[in-house]
């Protein structure tokens, strides 16, 4: 079971050094406050508690969470369901995109600092040649929607050559709508032991009852960015009097001189 070195501290700026020190477990998080103007932010919130594609995760435990346009996690290992996710992946990364226009899509805006800041750039994974997906947005509905402790990592999504050599996955959310009450992310700075990845993998979640409490708990204001590792558990709690609406992105680190990956 690794940990994070530095305990619960947290980076608050974007920087090649703080994604550094992120991949290699020295800080639990970065947290950008205003990394994306709020009234853009909440204006695209409403699109997306509206959006005709809002559909919801398969699994037990995220089937009360919404999210626009097909996740790779969806996939399931299907065939036909692979490559539905690549057919519509470039023309979903347009329509969302265009949810902001005529301003700058935050998942864009991060893939663009990312290839700057990072020693070896960053990309659009792709998958067996195909791209894939990145951008998608997720809706928490009021009260009902919450993600148990979970960790999520592609190597159990797919074999595809691409991942060999991804050393870290990171997710990265930049928040459009949160309430005051409730919609925090947990983060327990550890990875699943095997049985509690068992269970993660056939319900994606773990009853918060049965483990100890979260070590860092961050509530996020529209317009920040957060990031952390998703293969380590993390979970958010059920939000209260308005939706919670952010966008998500996975981020796959191999060697630094090597680019970061990312899709959704």
């Amino acid at each position: 079971m690794t940990t994070v070195v530095s305990g619960a501290d947290v980076a608050t700026e974007l920087s090649g050094e703080s994604l550094l020190r992120l991949v290699q477990r020295e800080v639990g998080a970065i947290h950008v406050a205003g990394f994306y103007p709020r009234d853009i932010a909440e204006r695209a919130a409403q699109t997306a508690i509206g959006h005709r594609a809002l559909g919801h995760y398969h699994k037990k435990f995220t089937s009360s969470v919404g999210r626009v346009y097909m996740p790779h996690i969806d996939t399931k290992w299907d065939p036909a369901q692979i490559a539905k996710y690549h057919d519509e992946a470039l023309a979903s990364i347009h329509e969302v995109r265009a949810s902001f226009y005529p301003y700058l899509c935050p998942i864009d805006h991060l893939r663009l600092l990312l290839q700057e800041l990072w020693p070896g750039g960053a990309n659009l994974l792709r998958l067996r040649g195909r791209a894939c997906f990145v951008g998608a947005f997720r809706v928490f509905q009021p009260t009902t929607s919450e993600f148990y402790p979970h960790n999520d990592r592609i190597d159990q999504e797919t074999d595809a050559p691409e991942i060999a050599g991804m050393i870290e996955q990171l997710v990265a959310n930049v928040y459009l709508q949160v309430p005051n009450d409730g919609g925090d992310l947990q983060l327990w700075l550890r990875d699943p032991t095997e049985d509690e990845r068992r269970v993660i993998l056939d319900v994606e979640g773990i009853d918060p009852s049965d483990i100890e409490p979260p070590r860092l708990t961050i509530h996020p204001e529209p317009g920040d960015l957060i990031i952390f590792s998703s293969a380590m558990l993390h979970a958010v709690v059920p939000a209260h009097g308005t939706h919670r609406v952010g966008m998500a992105a996975f981020i796959g680190c191999k060697q630094p001189e090597e680019p970061l990956f990312m899709w959704s």
